[in-house]
């Protein structure tokens, strides 16, 4: 090895140590509570909207057979919904942001939406698959 070959190495080694010694990155929802609960309350919203559309689907001989052929896309928004849970959780649990109270009020709305989705979108299956 030559000389600077050997100051590169030496010097990645020093930047690594310093990397390590750093604060590790955080996610988006992690940084910023007020944009993790304007996400889950958003989530929680359009997954009550579409459990709310399914509960309305007419049902005839062939409908119960469709959707069980749709059932692992349709499992996608109670999926949503414990995302949309986690994002709030977290939100919740960030106690460095300036406006906690806007912040838990909309974190309380997006677990309201949120498991009002999921029971809908239960009662909608039960619905569809009680025929």
């Amino acid at each position: 090895m030559t000389g600077n070959e050997a100051g590169d190495q030496q010097d990645a080694d020093d930047n690594a140590g310093n990397i390590a010694d750093e604060e590790p990155i955080r996610s988006w929802w992690q940084r910023s509570a007020p944009m993790a609960a304007g996400a889950a309350l958003a989530i929680g919203a359009a997954t009550l909207w579409f459990g709310n559309m399914l509960s309305r689907v007419p049902l005839d001989n062939q409908a119960t057979f469709g959707y069980l052929l749709m059932l692992p896309l349709l499992l996608i928004v109670p999926a949503f919904s414990l995302a949309a849970l986690r994002l709030a959780w977290a939100a919740f649990g960030n106690k460095q942001t300036d406006s906690r109270p806007l912040v838990i009020a909309v974190v309380l709305a997006a677990v309201a939406f949120n498991l009002l989705a999921i029971g809908r979108f239960g009662s909608a299956l039960l619905r569809i698959f009680s025929n």
